[in-house]
């Protein structure tokens, strides 16, 4: 068999596999838009934010400006903002309102000397746990954006005591360049895997920013104890962890406007590497067959496709065959990014799809490569 024949068959195996998951998503995300959401619901006990900081003086105080401003009972709320060795203001900008605002309950959890308690966001939040009195724990990041509503949505699913994690929707807000637009687009398709997944019954991602789990249930699968090496992945090891020792339907994704968190896209080409090799580096410590079946795929068969678009330039027989399996990628993932596109508001993106195609097709075999191999800078501190 020629060489162009057995790339091409091959090229065309994966492209089926990966439309058949982008296919099953959407039509999860399909069920999952159409079910009517119910009505906010309070569990019992206290709920605790925790908002995980390093070097955050600039956002901290809109943060917790927000956190004043929820519809939740403050008799009902903790807020706990956990330092990551940041060092900048970020802890006394955080005193400062804090002092200034005696209604709300925030409790400031400093770390230690550098090394001598652990570095990185997975310590920073078990010192915040340890911390912590509620029974429900709600985890966002420093640097993002809430509506009033967010933690009554967000805490609503715990009703159902056989819930015990909430998985939020996140997004990508302020835009400003084509860069953070196109990023933009892309993250909506990625949080539609997320919605999408979930609704089938097995979510195969998370976001940290937008995450809710029951205290009881990060003290039965031991916190990050199993992974506390990888400075990433907080999120995606805790709801690995928590679907392994309750099963699937334990976790819930939370389709509500009012649940959506926003933050910020990268304003620079170096900043969004940096951002998606820090994703990626993470994979090394998956386990779950499903997750790492669906990251190989999707990243096989966008490095098929980009070297068939390439290698078509000077070989015949492949680069026809390549661009027309890579539009029919693109037709495939349109629906999905359109439902979340009109879930977000944000359907005026829609018209650099095309852009963010080429731009996701470039950079995925790139990112998932390097993501295994290179340290990535991140607020200040190498991995």
């Amino acid at each position: 068999m020629e060489f162009a024949e057995a790339f091409n068959m091959l090229t065309i195996m994966l492209v089926t596999i990966y439309g058949l998951l982008i296919a099953a998503f959407t039509m999860g995300l399909v069920k999952l838009s159409r079910h009517d959401q119910p009505p906010h619901s309070r569990p019992a006990g206290l709920v605790s934010v925790i908002i995980p900081a390093r070097n955050e003086e600039g956002n901290i105080p809109g943060i917790l400006q927000e956190m004043l401003g929820q519809d939740f009972p403050a008799d009902l709320l903790e807020i706990i903002v956990t330092d990551d060795h940041s060092d900048d203001a970020t802890m006394s900008c955080a005193r400062t309102f804090a002092d200034s605002h005696p209604g709300l309950s925030v409790k400031l959890v400093h770390s230690g000397s550098a090394g001598m308690d652990g570095n990185g966001k997975k310590k920073a939040i078990e010192r915040a746990v340890a911390a912590a009195m509620g029974d429900i724990l709600l985890l966002t990041d420093a640097d993002t954006f809430h509506g009033t509503a967010w933690i009554s949505s967000m805490v609503s699913g715990f009703a159902n005591p056989e819930i015990m994690m909430v998985l939020g929707p996140v997004y990508f807000c302020r835009e400003k360049n084509l860069l953070q637009k196109i990023q933009s687009l892309e993250f909506m398709g990625l949080m539609g895997t997320t919605a999408g997944s979930a609704a089938l019954g097995y979510p195969v991602m998370c976001n940290g920013a937008n995450l809710a789990y029951r205290r009881s249930a990060f003290d039965k699968v031991g916190g990050f104890s199993a992974n506390i090496g990888y400075s990433s992945g907080d999120d995606q090891f805790m709801m690995s962890a928590v679907r392994k020792h309750f099963g699937s339907s334990s976790l819930l994704f939370n389709f509500n406007e009012d649940s959506c968190v926003g933050t910020e896209p990268e304003p620079s080409i170096p900043g969004f590497i940096h951002q998606r090799i820090r994703w990626v580096s993470k994979s090394r410590g998956y386990t779950d067959p499903v997750v790492i079946s669906v990251g190989v795929v999707t990243y096989v068969t966008h490095l098929m496709l980009l070297t068939g678009l390439v290698a078509g330039l000077i070989l015949p027989g492949i680069g026809g065959l390549s661009l027309l399996l890579w539009f029919a990628k693109i037709l495939l993932e349109f629906p999905m990014v359109w439902i979340m596109s009109r879930f977000f508001s944000k359907r005026n993106l829609l018209r650099y799809y095309l852009p963010a195609q080429v731009f996701q097709l470039i950079y995925v075999p790139f990112a998932g490569l390097l993501g295994l191999v290179l340290p990535f800078r991140w607020k200040g501190r190498r991995s």
